[in-house]
């Protein structure tokens, strides 16, 4: 259940260019479950969906990492340690846990990278499986918490469209040849649609559970202004039905998406 409060910052981090990543603490966010987000207040403005990066359920700690890409996000990146935040949290459906004895790939897409490492963070230790991060970006500058994979156990799989960091090209060459090795394997991923849509069609012949984490513009992040929704399966003689992905996702299984129509 979602709570509105006020939450302070304890830890602010540069990540990468245009990136900084703010860790809140709050006693609500003992909740909070990779692949849920936060709803962010900014002032004059909506307010803004961040995922979350890490979860301390211990101390009510959360990682939010926000990308600068305009007013809003550029005034969340200039706070700091001490300064409060205005938050609904944690909103959404998150991920459904992995099966620890299953194959394991992970794929990220720049700021879809960080729920996955939260998702990494809570099961990874308890994993016995063969698992895979696979992170991509335009650029070396977008891939993001890779050292965090690897501190966390997982060296992870680099894919930039420039090449300027590990493979050249895209998420999918990684992706296909794991699932040619595990055609058994769950597979989780958070990016831009072009790449959900990719990776859902990969994956659509691997026997594992396929779960998807929509970005998507959101309004009132509670299912009430209806500004999110997504098209869905059913598909019927008048066209997909629509589920809204800041209450029914920003988490759906491939099978619950109508691809062609997003």
């Amino acid at each position: 259940m979602a709570g509105a409060f006020k939450a302070p910052i304890v830890a602010a981090l540069a990540v990468a260019p245009r990136h900084v990543e703010l860790v809140i603490e709050h006693p609500e966010l003992s909740m909070a479950a990779p692949g849920q987000f936060a709803h962010i207040l900014t002032p004059g403005m909506l307010r803004r969906p961040v995922s979350f990066s890490r979860i301390d359920p211990q101390r009510g700690r959360a990682g939010l990492l926000v990308q600068v890409v305009g007013q809003g996000t550029a005034w969340l990146a200039e706070r700091s340690p001490g300064e409060w935040l205005d938050v609904l949290a944690p909103l959404g459906r998150g991920f459904q846990a992995p099966d620890p004895a299953r194959p394991w790939i992970l794929v990220g897409g720049g700021v879809g990278i960080p729920p996955l490492y939260s998702a990494w963070e809570r099961w990874g230790p308890q994993h016995r499986a063969p698992a895979c991060a696979i992170l991509g970006a335009r650029e070396a500058d977008g891939i993001l918490m890779a050292g965090d994979f690897q501190g966390a156990g997982l060296l992870p799989v680099l894919a930039t469209e420039d090449g300027s960091a590990g493979r050249r090209g895209t998420v999918v060459g990684p992706l296909e040849e794991w699932l040619a090795r595990y055609p058994e394997a769950q597979v989780m991923a958070c990016g831009p649609n072009g790449m959900l849509a990719q990776v859902s069609r990969v994956a659509a012949g691997a026997t594992g559970p396929v779960q998807l984490a929509m970005e998507q513009r959101m309004g009132c992040g509670i299912g009430a202004c209806l500004a999110c929704v997504v098209p869905a399966t059913p598909v019927g003689p008048e066209g997909p039905r629509y589920r809204r992905v800041c209450t029914d996702g920003p988490v759906f299984f491939r099978e619950e998406l109508a691809w062609s129509w997003i």
